[in-house]
């Protein structure tokens, strides 16, 4: 079964930028890694400071791994001093549903 990890991200304001660059260097990174099956980086339509990340990983002890990973902790570190505020929400995937190809 795969997890997958939702997350809710605000960025200060200003800081915006800097969060997309930062988050897609390390995306690179993740995309490196075994485990990880994917992920997306969304922004609210509501507000330019607020995104939503999407990741898949093979199982929880997978992601709580990297989550320790001294390159996830540095990364960690830069993104809480432009953090706002945000969330985090482990799922099991039960169904995934893709388009039939037309």
């Amino acid at each position: 079964m795969t997890l997958r990890v939702l997350l809710q991200i605000e960025i200060q304001p200003e800081a915006t930028e800097r969060f997309e660059r930062l988050w897609h260097d390390h995306a690179a990174h993740v995309a490196t890694l075994a485990d990880n099956h994917g992920q997306t980086l969304l922004r609210r339509t509501d507000r330019d400071d607020a995104y939503v990340v999407l990741t898949d990983w093979t199982d929880e002890p997978a992601f709580r791994a990297f989550e320790r990973s001294e390159r996830q902790q540095a990364y960690l570190k830069e993104l809480w001093a432009i953090r706002a505020g945000g969330s985090m929400t482990l799922l099991d995937v039960v169904t995934d549903l893709v388009p039939a190809a037309g």
